[in-house]
């Protein structure tokens, strides 16, 4: 009786190194994901940290703006002026730039909400690979309080956004007022309505000030310390 064996061809030598480099690169993938798995959290935390930073800056830019074209307006309004027209012209260049310094500072204050549930959902999963529950416990209460302070900032650089609009309007429709009347006379008209301009400004300017401070000091104290 004849037997019938049948032929395993060798491996080609080029799919042989190619099997390899895969081996090779999976388990460097893999030595990666454990080292990301180590050091994820100080990164994650140096891009919050450093989002809000920028947040803050956003909103301080938006006051200063502010701060400046409310300059402009009392140089023409409240202060005789030798130049009305060309102080105008001032008025209305540091208004457009108020117009886009203010939009854009409640726009980095919407998205850092996002910013921050990216954050804290990483800090919960890191937290799950705690094996001692004391010390878990204890890394979920600190997680949790440091939520809570970031709501009560976040709420706090949303009030300080949103003091800045009113203000802007104001500004925003006296500039308007002034291109179709300026005139000694409409200065002289615009007086009470400038007194209080200026008080709401002083109002607002506090509030944005405290809320920047307190935003400041919550990422600051994120921050770890270096040598």
């Amino acid at each position: 009786m004849r037997r019938t064996f049948s032929r395993v061809s060798p491996i080609p030598a080029a799919v042989m190194l190619s099997m390899l480099m895969m081996t090779v690169a999976v388990a460097g993938q893999t030595s990666q994901t454990a080292e990301r798995s180590r050091t994820q959290g100080l990164k994650e935390t140096d891009k919050f940290v450093k989002a809000g930073g920028t947040t803050s800056q956003a909103v301080t830019n938006g006051k200063t703006q502010l701060q400046k074209t409310l300059d402009s307006y009392n140089a023409l309004v409240t202060q005789p002026s030798k130049d009305m027209k060309g102080d105008y012209k001032k008025l209305i260049k540091s208004s457009d730039s108020m117009n886009d310094k203010v939009a854009e500072a409640r726009e980095k204050v919407e998205a850092m909400q996002k910013t921050g549930d990216t954050y804290f959902s990483g800090r919960a999963e890191s937290i799950k690979g705690i094996q001692d529950p004391e010390l878990q416990k204890q890394a979920q209460q600190r997680l949790a309080a440091s939520q809570q302070e970031f709501g009560s900032v976040l709420a706090s650089l949303r009030d300080a956004g949103g003091a800045m609009e009113p203000l802007r309007k104001q500004l925003a429709d006296q500039i308007t007022f002034l291109g179709s009347d300026l005139t000694p006379s409409a200065m002289t008209s615009l007086k009470p309505q400038a007194d209080k301009l200026n008080a709401q400004g002083a109002e607002t300017f506090s509030k944005i000030d405290q809320a920047i401070a307190k935003a400041n000091a919550y990422f600051q104290g994120l921050k770890a310390s270096t040598t």
